[in-house]
C-alpha cells in the first residue's frame, strides 16, 4: 500500500503586522503569534494551497536542510495545518464567521482575556509626573453660537433615568425570583413575533438591526430566594431559566470579574452572549460586528433601568475573564461569546446607593440639567 505523502497548508486565519522593527504573524483562531522571519513568510507564502514539503523545496529556497524542522515548527505555532490531522476545533469555528474575517476575527481575540490594572497599579500610573494630563469630560465649540434649550421635564420614566447608578455593595437580603423574572422579562424577554417573508422573529424591549436579536442571557444565581444557587440559560421566548450547570462558588464567581470581585455578592451576575450566526445570515459584511457590540449595550441598559425601577442594586462590567465564563456557560467563544456581564442585588440597609466598595462618593448636580 503505497502512503500519501504528508502535505500542509497555510492556515486561512492569519494576520501580519509590524510593531516596531519586528513583523508578527498571528492565527486569530487560535490567538498564537509569532515572529514572521524571512523564511517564515517564503514558507507561508508557497503553502497557499495543500502542498508535500519536496515541493515547498523546488519552489523556494527557504529552510534547506532544515526545512522539514521549520514547516513541522509552524504546524506546532498553528501557522501550518497538517493534512493527516484534524482540523483544529477552534479553526473550523472561525471558518463560520469568514465573511466577516479577517476583520471581526482578529479584534474578536485579540481584545479577550486581557490582564487588567489592579486598583495599586492604577494609582501608581495617575502618579508618574510624565503622564499626559486627563482628557476633557465633555467637548466645545469655543467659537460656536449657543442656543439655550428648555429645561427639561420629569416623569415617572426620568425618574427612573436619574436614579440609576452602578452599586458596588448590596444588603445581605436577597432579590426575589420575582424580581429576577421581571429583570429578565422586560431586558430580553420576547414581546411579541412578527411576520415576515423570512419566517417569525422576535422584538424585544430594545432594538436590534433586521429584529436578528444575537444576544443571549446566562444566570448565575448566588443567592435568589426561591431559586436553587446555580447557571441557567434564559429562554427568551418561553419565559423559563434552564437549569446548565452546578452552584458557582463565590471565589469562581469573584474570578468572572478580575479586579471587581465586590460584584460577586450581588444575589445574581447575569451574562449577555452574542450568536453571531444570527447577523452573519442577513449581514456578510464584518461592520455587523459592531452592532453585537452595541445591542448588548442596549438590552444590559434595559436590564440596569428595569433592576432601577424595582428599587434594586444594579451593576455592569466589562472586565471580564472571557475563557473561565464561556468554559462554565459550555459555549465556544467563538461562535457564541461572552461580550457583557450586569448584575443585581438588594441596596444596603439605609442607602438606595453605595457607588464604592467602602465609604461614599462625592457628587454635585448639573444645574443647566435640573428638571423642573
Amino acid at each position: 500500500m503505497v502512503r500519501r505523502p504528508i502535505k500542509v497548508r497555510r492556515s486561512p486565519h492569519l494576520v501580519a503586522y509590524w510593531r516596531d522593527s519586528s513583523l508578527f504573524i498571528c492565527n486569530y483562531a487560535t490567538r498564537v503569534t509569532t515572529e514572521g522571519t524571512p523564511v517564515v513568510c517564503q514558507l507561508l507564502d508557497a503553502c497557499d494551497r495543500w502542498i508535500a514539503i519536496d515541493s515547498i523545496r523546488e519552489r523556494t529556497n527557504a529552510g534547506g536542510s532544515l526545512l522539514a524542522a521549520i514547516v513541522e515548527r509552524l504546524v506546532d505555532l498553528t501557522l501550518l495545518e497538517r493534512s493527516d490531522r484534524p482540523a483544529d476545533p477552534r479553526s473550523t469555528a472561525m471558518a463560520s464567521l469568514d465573511r466577516w474575517n479577517p476583520e471581526a476575527g482578529f479584534f474578536h481575540f485579540a481584545t479577550r482575556d486581557v490582564r487588567f490594572s489592579s486598583p495599586r497599579e492604577r494609582r501608581r500610573y495617575a502618579r508618574t509626573a510624565d503622564r499626559t494630563p486627563m482628557p476633557r469630560p465633555v467637548k466645545r465649540y469655543s467659537t460656536a453660537k449657543t442656543v439655550g434649550l428648555p429645561t427639561p421635564e420629569s416623569s415617572p420614566f426620568t425618574d427612573v433615568l436619574l436614579a440609576r447608578r452602578t452599586s458596588r455593595r448590596y444588603s445581605s437580603l436577597p432579590v426575589t425570583l420575582g424580581e429576577l423574572s421581571s429583570l429578565l422579562a422586560f431586558s430580553a424577554g420576547v414581546q411579541r413575533w412578527a411576520t415576515t417573508e423570512d419566517g417569525e422573529v422576535p422584538l424585544k424591549t430594545s432594538p436590534s438591526g433586521g429584529a436578528r436579536h444575537p444576544i443571549e442571557c446566562y444566570v448565575v444565581a448566588r443567592d435568589v430566594a426561591g431559586l436553587e444557587p446555580a447557571i441557567y440559560h434564559y429562554g427568551s421566548d418561553r419565559h423559563v431559566l434552564e437549569r446548565i450547570g452546578a452552584n458557582v462558588s463565590i471565589d469562581r464567581i469573584k474570578a468572572y470579574v478580575p479586579e471587581s470581585a465586590y460584584f460577586a455578592r450581588g444575589s445574581a451576575m447575569v451574562f449577555f452572549t452574542a450568536v453571531f450566526e444570527r447577523q452573519l445570515w442577513r449581514y456578510p459584511y464584518s461592520r455587523a460586528y459592531r452592532a453585537s457590540l452595541i445591542e448588548a449595550g442596549h438590552v444590559c441598559q434595559t436590564f440596569l433601568l428595569t433592576a432601577t425601577s424595582l428599587g434594586l442594586a444594579s451593576y455592569c462590567v466589562m472586565g471580564l475573564a472571557d475563557t473561565l465564563i464561556e468554559n462554565d456557560l459550555g459555549i465556544d467563544g467563538i461562535t457564541e461569546s461572552v461580550l457583557y456581564c450586569a448584575g443585581v442585588g438588594r441596596p444596603p440597609r439605609g442607602t438606595t446607593w453605595a457607588a464604592l466598595p467602602a465609604g461614599t462618593l462625592k457628587v454635585r448636580p448639573n444645574k443647566r440639567l435640573a428638571v423642573r
